[in-house]
């Protein structure tokens, strides 16, 4: 028998979270490239993005085809929230920078202009097979953080240490890169966690929130 689903958050009635929701508004769109298996767990956290912000938006797909909208975006003031050897911190403090360092000052101006920022949605396995097949991503600067946040989502396991959910990353971005307070999403994605684990035995609560 299907469960009875709330009409705003799309949850089941006994997990809904609407007293947490907030209307955000965030300046720099948030454009969410979503793998597809992601969307029916009951445990992600993009949808709260969704719910939440004013500028969001969630593309579900793979490659080129399924994430055409990258070919409409500013490239010059666009990112990719992705960890990789290319990254500029979000978090790196350019007054801590050498004067003579050009390409640094260049870098954080650059951060300092963001409009739209991508986010990849799925494990890391999926996240990277998304880039690998979806050359349109490669235009676009990729920022990341020097110092990550503590991670929150504890009932979602993940095999990497810089791990966060996506509302995690996308709320710290936000806190860097336009100082929006990350709070009522934490709110949410607090009142998820509460809600997901109110009828884990004891025991069983507590592998994941100990």
């Amino acid at each position: 028998m299907a469960r009875t689903l709330c009409n705003h958050c799309n949850f089941a009635l006994n997990t809904c979270i609407c007293s947490a929701i907030t209307n955000i508004n965030n300046k720099v769109t948030i454009i969410i490239l979503q793998h597809p298996s992601e969307e029916k767990i009951a445990k992600n956290t993009a949808k709260l993005l969704n719910l939440c912000l004013t500028d969001c938006q969630i593309i579900k797909g793979e490659n080129n085809d399924d994430f055409s909208i990258l070919k409409t975006l500013p490239v010059s003031s666009t990112v990719l929230l992705y960890p990789n050897e290319n990254a500029i911190n979000l978090d790196d403090n350019a007054e801590q920078a050498s004067i003579n360092n050009i390409t640094h000052l260049a870098e954080q101006a650059s951060i300092n202009n963001i409009t739209h920022l991508i986010v990849v949605d799925g494990t890391w396995k999926k996240a990277y097979k998304i880039l690998q097949l979806t050359p349109l991503l490669n235009q676009f600067k990729t920022v990341s953080f020097k110092q990550l946040p503590k991670n929150r989502y504890a009932i979602r396991k993940a095999p990497r240490a810089d791990s966060l959910s996506t509302l995690e990353a996308v709320a710290h971005s936000l806190l860097l890169i336009e100082q929006l307070d990350p709070a009522p999403l934490y709110n949410v994605l607090d009142e998820l966690i509460q809600k997901q684990t109110q009828h884990m035995p004891k025991h069983v609560k507590a592998r994941y929130l100990d």
